[in-house]
């Protein structure tokens, strides 16, 4: 019996590379059909860490080719993604082949070689659908077994707490809940109130830079998301697709990847979850990893 899913991709960096590699467990199994569903944020911030794989068509406009065929890069779906890549500008203990290396010995038994392109039923994004949001709506016919946003930004679980469906995810999520046999799996990324552990996407830290007049960064940048503005260099977050080559090819290394930060999450966030967590229908979980573990249960 075939499990129907539908994931949806919010725009947080919280718990992203995390539901990547959730993601990549449970594409593996063949008893499971996932349509891939993008917010317009949620396609942006993909491709600044690096979900779409390069190189970038010269003539054709970058973001079409995303649309009409998604090119994963397999990475960010297998175990180590970011200890792989937080290596690049800040470990100098050890050569990249040597940590690479050790990385891929350590990921060989839970490596499994297929195409990613292929393992979805369909990828959707919320540029290509209308104001009615035709795709999400569609779930109120009991489509889906799940549906899941994860992560699940703060504004889409306050929408979703107070009906509001007035985006892709948000419809998806609502005419899920709508259709009375579709469970709803959230993973937010303000669970609850306190301190919560992050990854940045490739950020350019401007008090460091160095205003090189050959900027290296500039040059090595093939999608052109570097640029000068005011003296000032920046990155054009539109057009980045986390190739880091700029993270490489920077001189003074003041451009990063998946550098860890903490933030702060607020009351009135986690009143929000708590508020979802009691419409029927919805399940909510404090980590992808959780989900999984809720999931694998129904999947076996």
């Amino acid at each position: 019996m075939t499990i129907r899913i539908a994931w949806g991709i919010t725009g947080a960096g919280c718990w992203l590379p995390e539901s990547y590699e959730i993601l990549g467990r449970i594409v593996q199994n063949k008893n499971v059909q996932i349509d891939l569903f993008y917010s317009n944020a949620g396609r942006e911030v993909s491709q600044c860490y690096g979900v779409f794989k390069p190189p970038v068509p010269v003539k054709t406009p970058f973001l079409d080719k995303v649309r009409e065929i998604p090119n994963f890069n397999q990475d960010i779906f297998l175990p180590g993604f970011v200890e792989k890549y937080q290596w690049l500008g800040s470990n100098e203990s050890e050569s990249i082949d040597v940590y690479l290396k050790r990385l891929d010995e350590k990921n060989s038994e839970q490596k499994e070689e297929f195409d990613f392109d292929e393992a979805f039923n369909d990828v959707i994004f919320e540029i290509d659908e209308g104001g009615s949001t035709p795709s999400g709506s569609s779930a109120a016919t009991g489509k889906y077994d799940f549906v899941i946003i994860s992560p699940a930004t703060g504004n889409t679980v306050a929408k979703l707490a107070h009906g509001i469906a007035d985006s892709l995810l948000t419809n998806l999520a609502i005419m899920a809940n709508k259709s009375g046999s579709t469970e709803v799996l959230v993973v937010p990324t303000d669970y609850r109130a306190g301190k919560i552990k992050s990854y940045l996407p490739v950020l350019l830290h401007q008090e460091a830079c160095q205003r090189c007049q050959e900027c290296s960064a500039l040059w090595a940048c093939k999608p052109g998301a570097i640029r000068r503005k005011r003296g000032k260099v920046r990155i054009n977050r539109l057009k980045c697709i986390g190739c880091l080559d700029c993270v490489k090819y920077c001189r003074y290394t003041i451009i990063t990847f998946l550098e860890e930060t903490e933030v702060t999450v607020r009351k009135r966030e986690a009143e929000a979850v708590k508020q979802l967590a009691n419409i029927e229908g919805f399940s909510l979980f404090e980590t992808p990893e959780k989900l999984y573990t809720y999931l694998s249960k129904h999947l076996k």
